[in-house]
């Protein structure tokens, strides 16, 4: 059985960090301990919390919800901080830089109050652009002669001087191929910086719209590129979720909620499928979306219904692909065991609720949960 308790608990922690942080945050520390021990609790309540529910639909209705969005303006905030500062010592050192924010966090399905911000340091010139071009006079001769692979690594080893510099009370950790983290100091959010530089496709070259651009993320180790569409996926699941009055963004978070919420052996499985892949999968759950606003925890049966069938055929699996269509979804058979992890997981969550519901019922009815209101 699920300890619904224990989700909300760990809910409210992951969106508002524990009440001891919140208490040490916003009191001076004598009046904090005084709080800390009789038990005060400073954190705000939150519209799932005051449901005339029972606890599992409180769980189920609080892991769609978004985060406090000033919680996700400080993480903005503190991103284009570092990426400021970073940018302005960079130009000051000969490299044409700027910056554009990535992940979950540009998205709003990041599922913690204290999320970590994915910042992105693009070359501005040259750039690399796809073959045959649409049209060479759209472009003007490169005004750096490096290699651009030598750019982007001058990029990244200044990068790893600068920050320690910039932010020298902040611990900053630059073994990562992909990006260097930041985390403590004066910093309230931890903020990794990806060096990469633009890929300009052919269908970006014909639109001129930066969700067709690509970027070309510099990977430290095999000093190669590894290359990404993050606007275009940021916009599709963007456009798809507002056709759906916001429910695919609730999906998404549900199921970062779920796999957060797992036992330590589960969720090493389950995280074989990224928050880009659980993206994806919500994002082609189609008319199943298609819920009012009071009707979401619906949700939860057209997500199971949904899960259930990738797990069943993989001929129905490989239909699909990421928003960028870049790839396919599930490219991996670590993929499928996860997608086996959350589908138990989700098929656990439905029943439970079901039962609170209709405690005197034994087999489960999904139209219970499919025509419940929760004002």
């Amino acid at each position: 059985m699920i300890n619904f308790e224990n989700r909300l608990k760990s809910l409210k922690e992951r969106r508002q960090g524990s009440r001891e942080r919140a208490i040490y945050e916003s009191m001076e520390s004598l009046s904090a301990n005084n709080a800390v021990l009789r038990g005060v609790d400073v954190r705000k309540s939150e519209g799932y919390e005051n449901l005339k529910e029972p606890v599992g639909v409180q769980y189920a209705i609080g892991a769609m919800a978004p985060v406090d969005p000033k919680s996700t303006e400080v993480s903005i905030n503190e991103g284009n901080r570092v990426a400021d500062s970073l940018i302005k010592s960079l130009n000051n050192r000969g490299e044409d830089v700027t910056k554009r924010l990535q992940g979950s966090v540009a998205l709003d399905i990041h599922i913690k109050g204290h999320s970590d911000v994915d910042m992105l340091i693009v070359v501005n010139n040259p750039v690399n652009c796809e073959t045959p071009a649409a049209s060479a006079s759209n472009y003007t001769p490169a005004t750096d002669p490096r290699p651009l692979i030598n750019i982007i690594r001058d990029v990244r080893n200044k990068s790893e001087v600068i920050l320690p510099s910039n932010f020298p009370a902040t611990d900053v950790d630059c073994k990562g191929n992909k990006s260097i983290e930041l985390s403590g100091g004066s910093l309230a959010r931890k903020v990794d910086i990806v060096p990469a530089i633009w890929f300009d496709s052919i269908k970006y070259q014909k639109s001129w719209d930066e969700c067709d651009r690509g970027i070309k993320i510099y990977h430290k180790g095999n000093h190669d590129f590894i290359l990404n569409y993050p606007f275009s996926h940021i916009k599709k699941v963007n456009d798809r979720d507002s056709a759906y009055a916001g429910n695919l963004k609730c999906v998404v978070r549900l199921l970062k909620n779920m796999v957060a919420d797992m036992p330590e052996n589960k969720k090493r499985i389950a995280k074989k499928l990224s928050s880009y892949d659980l993206a994806s999968i919500a994002y082609h759950m189609g008319d199943s979306l298609a819920m009012p606003s009071y009707m979401r925890l619906g949700l939860i049966e057209k997500t199971r219904s949904h899960l259930s069938s990738l797990l069943q055929s993989k001929a129905y699996r490989d239909l699909f692909f990421v928003p960028d269509e870049s790839r396919k979804i599930f490219d991996n058979d670590d993929k499928v065991a996860a997608l086996e992890v959350l589908t138990n997981e989700c098929t656990d969550l439905a029943k439970a609720i079901f039962k609170e519901l209709r405690p005197y019922l034994t087999n489960y009815d999904s139209s219970v949960l499919v025509n419940k209101a929760v004002m």
